[in-house]
């Protein structure tokens, strides 16, 4: 992947992650960006769905801090978040980061549990992440690969994997999974 591309992705995603604002990443914004997904959707953090969508956020914390926090400071800068793009986007690594975290993030997210997300349904979760409608409604429908009108539990998960260990054209599907970058 061109290392223009990888930073683009790395700097759209921390951009995202960084809730608070304040130029780092830290376990206060992962907890603050899952509060807000399961406050948008109407879930409590103490129902099942919103124990495990806090605990794989938790998980995600301990693996990127681990993964990516080089000066030890219990944060990740852009410059660690990028780094550690650009050194370990690859699907070993989004498999074993990425599909807990996505399996939780989908069962909050599919709001009639059908096993599926609508558009709608997918563009509601972008939203809540702070995606504008336009960027939200260019995600949900960028996913739905097989063009059946709803997204699929794989489609959501290899999406995600792709979006940061895949191709360098940010026209393709996973290149959108978050919005426009």
């Amino acid at each position: 992947m061109a290392a223009g591309t990888i930073a683009r992705k790395a700097d759209h995603w921390f951009v995202l992650l960084d809730v608070n604002g304040d130029g780092q990443v830290q376990r206060s914004d992962m907890r603050a960006l899952g509060e807000r997904i399961l406050n948008h959707f109407g879930q409590s953090p103490d129902s099942p769905q919103g124990r495990k969508l806090l605990q794989a956020y938790d998980e995600s914390w301990d693996y990127m801090v681990n993964a990516m926090d080089t000066d030890g400071d219990n944060a990740i800068s852009r410059e660690e978040f990028r780094n550690y793009m650009s050194k370990n986007a690859n699907r070993a690594n989004a498999d074993e980061a990425l599909r807990p975290l996505t399996d939780a993030e989908f069962a909050v997210t599919d709001t009639d549990s059908d096993g599926y997300l609508s558009p709608d349904e997918y563009a509601e979760f972008l939203r809540a992440w702070g995606l504008s409608d336009q960027d939200a409604r260019l995600g949900a429908s960028s996913i739905d690969t097989d063009r059946d009108g709803r997204i699929s539990r794989e489609e959501y998960f290899r999406a995600c994997r792709d979006f940061f260990a895949g191709g360098e054209n940010l026209s393709e599907p996973a290149g959108q999974v978050f919005g426009r970058v």
